[in-house]
């Protein structure tokens, strides 16, 4: 099964980076977006595992004790930039970040030798969209820039979701494999 952990986001702040999407699509840039449902800030993607291995991650993940707390989602860019998009984000306050990231750490490194290796340092962020093409990019480039700072909302960190994707032609559909409180 393809499994990560993640955090998932308010319905508000869902309506949100919804409403976003819809004026990234107006910029006519080829990008496939991620369906509402389905955004999360992403904590670790582990890949293809087997079932015996998300047992070992649920287990690992219950004997973790992380501190919660509220995030505010605000600011746009893309991976690598927004001048050669792949990727399209909305992130949180640089104050937040500082919140997220012992939680993301502890999980990243609760959870070595399980999973695709990924050696890039951690970026807090929502996963917008893929970009497909060089359609338009000036204008998706552009929205970018000018909504750097846009705010979507506070996000409450309580808990953190072990969670299987299906590739499905729709898109793919998530499961919750373990639900892990924070404190």
């Amino acid at each position: 099964m393809r499994a990560f952990v993640a955090i998932e986001v308010s319905e508000k702040i869902a309506d949100s980076l919804a409403k976003f999407e819809g004026e990234i699509s107006a910029t006519g840039a080829d990008v496939k977006l991620v369906e509402r449902e389905n955004l999360h800030l992403n904590l670790k993607f582990l890949g293809e595992i087997s079932e015996f291995q998300a047992t070992e991650v649920q287990t690992r993940l219950g004997k973790l004790s992380m501190k919660g707390g509220d995030l505010t989602v605000k600011g746009v860019g893309a991976f690598p930039s927004a001048g050669r998009p792949r990727v399209v984000w909305a992130g949180v306050t640089k104050e937040d970040e500082a919140l997220l990231m012992p939680v993301a750490k502890e999980v990243i490194a609760s959870l070595e030798g399980v999973g695709e290796r990924d050696d890039r340092p951690f970026r807090a962020h929502i996963t917008l969209g893929r970009v497909r093409s060089g359609r338009n990019l000036g204008a998706l480039e552009e929205l970018l820039r000018s909504n750097s700072g846009r705010e979507f909302g506070t996000l409450t960190m309580s808990e953190i979701k072990l969670k299987s994707s299906v590739l499905a032609p729709g898109g793919p559909v998530y499961q919750d494999r373990g639900v892990f409180r924070l404190g």
